[in-house]
């Protein structure tokens, strides 16, 4: 126990003589009565240490009473510390942490514990276990050949300490890896690594102000739009508005504008970007206008982490900047938030509670009266169905704001461009050769998108057919040239190429499709001469890698710029003149009903990188599909021709937003005991009323880890019948058990 904690304790024998309600993070669907003895004090919202089967456990005091109600005061026992001398969970967070337990199916103390990370309890440095290599390098990549046969996972964990590049985290190494601990303790036992203890590393995310000039003029668009969300700021009543403006339309300035009268009236405001999106760029856009912004996001440490929590919930910031779970930040006197890029997928949480950001703003600010900002250039349908409803206020921002101008598009069909273009394996057309060539020659900047990583995505015998398939998940192994080793990007599980087929002994296998690495390889090919980057999860690794490449590609050192979806995300390159699309068919057919929105956004989004300065900008859009509605409203930047034929498919099939979704995954060894428990849980779902039960049917990823997957899906075409059906499944995650796993997903985003 801390000297911290000492200052609140008291004598164990104290006479109790009052009681407190505290909500554990477990997943129990009640809280647990404590007395508060002595001269103890506690408050709703303080952190305390309690007694629990044979275990001090923290948790949240949520109520204070006289008496221990239904309990017996003789089982009663006593909190053992009250953490906290100032209340970290304010009454309105307690009221969302409600919101969400019921929205979402969990308890409350798993909702707290999501709202209060644990790295907010942190006081001063911590200490933290790293491993470092303990033999030389090149004895640790002969150490990796060697265990690579009989002992996969050591030598997965070996080769990301070699990547590394100096002490690693070990949390950091598991999750990277996708293993437990064990692997890596027995490389210590084993002498090849050698386990240390450093302070926690400081990585904070100074905001880059370098870009920032003198506020704009507001042209007549941004003008409206910031007249009419101020006008209900300064009513302090509760509102909500869709920003709609296309790319470089200046979003940013409206938020920022709003943020000013918020924070004129004395309150407080939380903007969150997706993660991918939080650079010191986006961050220095706010600290320069205002002094008192905290940031908070993944990178930081729990120190960090605990001083910027702390830092809001005393007042001393006002604002807050961040990702996801930054909507909980203790500000005082919630005025405002913003969600840019609300159409953004990694708003959606994939481990209990499975809140969305969207929906649980929408409940804080109504708990706490403020007006809720989303901005996009390409809403969710669920987002823009509701504006059009007027349950949202729908501003508009349809031109781009100062020189910038909106990029031509040239859609080129692969059908016809004939097999002689593949280059190194990957299709790239003439007319894209082309268009690269002349902005290479101009020195201006070239970005090319490709949404899969890797080289090849198959590995396939030409004689047989088979696949290369990863034996502990339902998928192929995806093939990479510079580390030489095939991959699942699911579980991790790694090997060497095969040299034969496995099932007719063929000698050679066929490299089938392309990956930004194979993309890499024909540009390299292509123009020898150009300075060429690849961001993506493989290249991003190292710490920094991320800000490094952008900081790069900004100052004009790299020519082109090839990534996933990370270089689609919100990124401002004035001279970035050409975008490429390798494939725009990519993820179009996977079987999930989100298939073509999510094709739509990732094109229009990435096409909004170019022509965003004085330069205009051309985007080309490889297809074999050119007819298909999302790539040509995408080919055409015309979402409202996308939303009118995905809304007509939407109603027709009862998605949403005609209904509201809830998916319940069974997970197991064994088939059997998946398919058993979806069957039983399905016939209890029969008689609810204006709900559409689909399955149990087995999940796309059928199989992952070695776990058999099977899920259900509800349909609930009305607020009545979906409260009604989460009143059901309230409980439904108490079925898992030791070989069954049980999860409730409400308004999933994948169907995988």
């Amino acid at each position: 126990m801390s000297a911290s904690e000492l200052l609140f304790d008291v004598e164990p024998d104290a006479a109790p003589r009052r009681f407190a309600d505290v909500a554990l993070a477990l997943p129990l669907r009640t809280t647990f009565t404590y007395s508060l003895p002595g001269t103890m004090s506690a408050e709703p919202g303080n952190r305390v240490r309690v007694p629990f089967r044979g275990r001090d456990l923290p948790g949240v005091v949520v109520a204070l009473r006289d008496d221990s109600g239904a309990v017996p005061i003789e089982r009663v026992r006593p909190v053992r510390v009250v953490l906290d001398r100032d209340v970290v969970m304010p009454p309105a967070l307690l009221l969302l942490a409600q919101r969400v337990a019921s929205d979402y199916g969990c308890s409350l103390g798993e909702a707290l514990d999501a709202m209060l990370p644990s790295v907010a309890k942190q006081r001063g440095v911590r200490k933290l276990p790293h491993v470092e290599l303990a033999v030389p390098v090149d004895l640790a990549h002969a150490a990796v050949e060697e265990l690579e046969e009989k002992h996969e996972q050591r030598a997965r964990v070996l080769r990301a300490v070699l990547e590394w590049s100096g002490p690693m985290p070990t949390l950091q190494l598991e999750r990277q890896t996708n293993t437990s601990a064990s692997p890596w303790r027995t490389l210590v036992k084993h002498g090849t690594l050698r386990l240390v203890q450093l302070d926690e590393e400081s990585e904070p995310l100074e905001p880059d102000t370098s870009a920032c000039g003198p506020a704009p003029v507001l042209n007549d668009d941004q003008r409206r739009a910031v007249d009419a969300v101020t006008a209900w700021v300064d009513r302090r009543a509760h509102r909500v508005f869709l920003l709609h403006g296309v790319t470089g339309s200046g979003k940013t300035e409206v938020y920022l504008r709003i943020l000013e009268r918020t924070r004129e009236l004395g309150r407080s405001a939380i903007v969150l970007v997706p993660e991918i999106s939080l650079t010191p760029q986006t961050v220095g856009r706010f600290a320069a206008r205002f002094p008192d912004v905290a940031v908070l996001h993944s990178g930081l440490t729990g120190a960090q982490r605990a001083r910027e929590w702390h830092r809001l919930s005393r007042g001393e910031a006002s604002i807050a900047v961040g990702a996801r779970s930054a909507l909980f930040a203790p500000v005082r006197d919630l005025g405002l938030v913003v969600i840019d890029e609300e159409h953004e997928s990694s708003f959606k949480q994939d481990s209990t509670p499975r809140y969305h950001a969207r929906e649980t703003a929408i409940a804080r600010c109504e708990i706490e009266s403020a007006v809720l900002v989303l901005g996009s250039a390409t809403p969710t349908l669920e987002s823009f169905g509701r504006a059009k409803r007027g349950a949202y206020e729908l501003l508009t921002l349809p031109v781009r704001a100062g020189k910038g101008t909106m990029p031509r598009v040239l859609v080129e069909d692969l059908r016809k461009e004939g097999k002689q273009q593949a280059i190194g394996g990957v299709v790239i057309s003439r007319s894209l050769q082309m268009q690269i060539q002349e902005r290479l020659s101009t020195k201006e900047q070239v970005i090319l998108f490709l949404n899969r990583r890797g080289f090849a995505p198959v590995l396939v015998c030409p004689s047989c057919g088979a696949a290369v398939k990863c034996p502990h998940c339902d998928v192929s192994l995806t093939w990479h040239v510079r580390r030489a080793r095939l991959v699942c990007h699911w579980c991790q599980h790694e090997k060497r190429r095969p040299e034969a087929c496995g099932h007719c002994s063929h000698p050679r296998l066929h490299e089938l499709g392309a990956g930004t690495e194979r993309v890499e390889s024909a540009v390299r090919q292509l123009f020898p001469a150009a300075i060429v980057a690849r961001m993506d999860a493989d290249t991003m690794r190292q710490r920094g890698a991320h800000e490094r490449v952008l900081t790069a590609f900004r100052k004009g050192q790299i020519d082109v710029l090839i990534g996933t979806q990370m270089i689609a995300k919100g990124h401002d390159f004035p001279d970035v003149t050409l975008v490429g699309v390798i494939s725009a068919d990519t993820g179009l057919f996977v079987p999930d009903f989100r298939a073509a929105e999510r094709t739509f956004q990732l094109l229009f989004q990435v096409a909004g990188r170019t022509g965003r300065g004085s330069k205009p900008g051309t985007v080309i859009v490889q297809t074999l599909c050119p007819e298909n509605y999302a790539i040509a409203a995408a080919s055409g930047l015309d979402y409202e021709r996308f939303v009118q034929q995905e809304l007509a498919f939407r109603r027709a099939t009862g998605y949403p937003p005609y209904s509201r979704l809830v998916r319940v995954v069974f997970e197991s060894k064994r088939e059997s005991e998946a398919k058993d428990a979806g069957v039983a849980l399905r016939g209890g779902l029969r008689e609810l009323a204006d709900v559409e039960v689909l399955g149990p049917a087995p999940a796309i990823l059928a199989k992952v880890q070695d776990r058999h997957r099977v899920h259900l899906l509800l349909k609930c075409f009305t607020a009545a019948s979906f409260t009604v059906a989460m009143q059901r499944l309230a409980t439904v995650e108490d079925l898992s058990t030791h070989t069954l796993r049980v999860t409730l997903d409400v308004d999933p985003m994948a169907m995988m």
